[in-house]
């Protein structure tokens, strides 16, 4: 069973990766060096978890804790691949409106 304690580590790891980080201008575009690449993959997945848990829970009872843990392990996957861009020297890539698209 996930604990709020663990959900806390989650906040505590991301309130940690994000103090080295440049604040936000734009939403991020997944990618950048192997890690952070592998990074985000990682927190795709998660977020498909998060979404089909929620689901389940409209016909289950479910831990609210875990839908949390699942959202909050996301925020973690996506500030570390920002940390590994930040750490390889790699740009994270910023959304643009209309420009990012072939």
């Amino acid at each position: 069973l996930v604990s709020e304690q663990e959900i806390g580590a989650l906040e505590s790891a991301i309130d940690r990766a994000e103090s080295e980080l440049p604040a936000l201008k734009s939403f991020v575009l997944p990618g950048g060096c192997r890690a952070a690449a592998v990074l985000h993959l990682a927190r795709t997945v998660c977020r498909r978890a998060e979404r089909k848990l929620v689901l389940l829970a409209q016909s289950e009872s479910i831990r609210e804790e875990a839908v949390r843990y699942l959202n909050r392990l996301s925020d973690t996957l996506f500030v570390l691949a920002r940390l590994s861009n930040l750490r390889a020297g790699v740009a994270d890539v910023p959304w643009l409106s209309g420009r990012n698209s072939s």
